[in-house]
């Protein structure tokens, strides 16, 4: 098989999957020789769940771990916070490690990523903002996400934010591909079911985005098509039953799959809303980028684009009528995922903006974002859906 276009693909860490996967952690640790590990764990995880709290009390009874940092922030972590453990670090002597193991969501693993190159590159974390070069590789990561849609554990980037001038810039370098990803399912079991809801919710989006992005290639669409097909059947079950570990497996691979998709295709115009209502609303970066792309691929259809129909067949609860026109298709699609956004509003975060501030938003976020949008959308449609999604009742109800 050869396909008309190049395509330059890439996927860097090794993934383990399984339940109950200290045994394989193990046997890698092993082989890889690394005996002196510094853990960065979720806080809230650890106080939560009993199956964490054994999985670390294995670790340290083995004699792996030399030092823990909790990371307790809300939010992405802040370059000024990764100053200040970084120097605690150092200050205790501790800073020898040939490893660190991560444990919990993305902004977990991505403070995690921060520290990893912190500690073999000299000066404050500001001085590696952006996209830096010509680093010192970084103290392996071993990533275990306690999330379904972040995809930290997969991906180099690393999102951090300077509280002085309230901007995202992260610390982006392929030195931080975790050298191992474990999917556990059941580290998912106890995590807050917002925090579940808000992730899986921007893996889904993230599907459909990447699959329709201009940037798409035919591998890249073949993973957003899978990652669809495993979040849309299998999230409405999961927040029926927590205890369902094959399903839960199955939201792990969906997101992940949006991820591999995502890093080899891009994003469309929903990411810039997402980080502005990250930065100035302290919206989950997951669910800011879920119903902003929401909300454009309805001005999308309106417009007349109907390859949502695609997605149609991959739903597994539908009606099975072959002679709905893609333009029916497309409706059902689009009014599945508003069915499963507005069925869970309530664990979404309220604001309150007024007309005026809208209005300003609109007229500040430029049009060069939607490049990537599978239509073009001029000024106006641009602002039209900007305000529907700042006015959207699933974060004003």
């Amino acid at each position: 098989m050869m396909f008309k276009s190049n395509l330059n693909f890439e996927l860097i860490t090794r993934v383990i999957s399984e339940v109950d996967s200290f045994r394989s952690l193990c046997i890698f640790l092993k082989e890889k020789n690394f005996k002196r590990i510094l853990l960065v764990l979720d806080n809230n995880l650890y106080k939560n769940s009993s199956y964490t709290k054994n999985y670390v009390f294995k670790l340290k009874e083995k004699g792996l771990i030399k030092y823990t940092i909790f990371f307790s922030a809300s939010h992405e972590p802040s370059y000024q916070l990764l100053d200040h453990t970084i120097k605690k670090i150092k200050s205790r002597n501790y800073h020898f490690y040939d490893s660190i193991i991560s444990i919990g969501g993305g902004s977990t693993i991505d403070f995690a990523k921060g520290i990893a190159t912190l500690l073999k590159n000299s000066g404050n974390s500001l001085r590696y903002r952006g996209f830096p070069k010509k680093l010192n590789p970084s103290v392996p990561i071993i990533a275990i996400p306690s999330t379904t849609g972040t995809g930290s554990e997969i991906a180099y980037n690393a999102v951090f934010t300077d509280l002085k001038t309230n901007t995202k810039l992260g610390i982006n370098t392929k030195n931080n591909y975790p050298v191992l990803a474990i999917l556990d399912p059941k580290i998912l079991t106890n995590t807050p079911i917002k925090t579940i809801l808000h992730s899986s919710l921007g893996a889904l989006i993230r599907s459909i985005d990447t699959l329709f992005n201009k940037k798409s290639n035919k591998i890249s669409e073949f993973f957003s098509e899978k990652s669809f097909k495993l979040i849309i059947n299998n999230l409405p079950k999961i927040l029926k039953n927590r205890k369902d570990l094959e399903r839960w497996s199955q939201m792990q691979w969906g997101a992940y799959f949006s991820v591999v998709a995502l890093l080899n295709s891009g994003s469309g115009p929903a990411g810039a809303i997402s980080y502005y209502l990250s930065t100035n609303y302290k919206i989950p970066q997951g669910m800011g980028y879920a119903i902003s792309g929401l909300y454009f691929f309805k001005k999308n259809h309106e417009k007349g684009f109907y390859n949502y129909s695609k997605l149609y067949d991959l739903i597994e609860k539908k009606n099975n009528n072959k002679k709905l026109s893609k333009k029916a298709k497309s409706i059902y699609v689009l009014n599945s995922l508003f069915e499963i956004f507005n069925k869970n509003k309530n664990f979404m975060k309220k604001i309150n903006i007024d007309s005026q501030t809208v209005k300003k938003i609109a007229n500040n976020i430029s049009t060069k974002i939607t490049l990537n949008n599978p239509i073009q959308l001029n000024q106006t449609e641009f602002k039209e859906v900007v305000k529907d999604i700042l006015t959207s009742r699933l974060i004003n109800n």
